[in-house]
């Protein structure tokens, strides 16, 4: 699949060609089972940015390179050999996928398990409220992390101990921490001297275009 990623401001940060599997002819109980998406709640969003503007801690965006292909299978799936990437000596052959790929059902699933054992095994819990928010306390400092798929935001009480968990999650996974948020689920955010300013400028332009 051919994808255009763009800015805030429209123009193209990068071309995109992800191998995405056709998804749609998959079978439940066949080749997949349970489904689930990482998917933060608005409500959660807007209370993390208050607790933050608050205390004045700095927000910051991570994003997780081809997120979904960190995801381990646990079902046995099947794929046809990727066009201009077929073997000569075998084209009749079948990939047998170990790892998750984008365009199937569980992906979004296998992904967030893997994270999500990670942040659990470095002593974050997960909110029962909102399952895509992790918390990490210890008595004297608390981290929020909140998770968007595969768009992360992170704030919390300790700057040093913040850049330290980040690093944390760059040994597991490959990351960009991309600073101090700007740009979230179709909202603008801009720092002021009263706090934080919320638009969607451009996602309105988009939706009249």
């Amino acid at each position: 699949m051919y994808r255009i990623k763009r800015r805030v401001d429209g123009s193209i940060e990068c071309y995109k060609v992800p191998l995405v599997a056709r998804g749609f002819t998959q079978q439940e109980g066949i080749d997949y089972s349970e489904t689930f998406s990482s998917v933060i709640k608005q409500a959660t969003v807007r209370l993390v940015f208050s607790i933050a503007v608050s205390q004045n801690w700095k927000i910051h965006q991570l994003d997780i390179h081809n997120a979904f292909l960190n995801g381990v299978l646990t079902e046995e799936v099947y794929m046809k050999q990727p066009p201009g990437f077929v073997d000569s000596s075998l084209p009749s052959h079948m990939c047998r996928l170990h790892k998750s790929l984008y365009g199937l059902k569980q992906a979004p699933r296998a992904w967030y398990t893997r994270l999500s054992d990670f942040l659990l095994s470095i002593s974050f819990w997960a909110s029962k409220v909102d399952t895509s928010l992790f918390i990490l306390s210890d008595g004297t400092n608390i981290f929020y992390l909140l998770v968007y798929v595969d768009d992360i935001l992170f704030t919390g009480s300790n700057s040093i101990m913040l850049h330290h968990l980040i690093q944390l999650l760059g040994s597991e996974f490959k990351l960009h921490d991309l600073g101090v948020v700007h740009y979230f689920l179709g909202i603008e955010v801009q720092s002021t001297g009263m706090g934080l300013m919320l638009r969607q400028h451009k996602y309105i332009l988009d939706i009249l275009t």
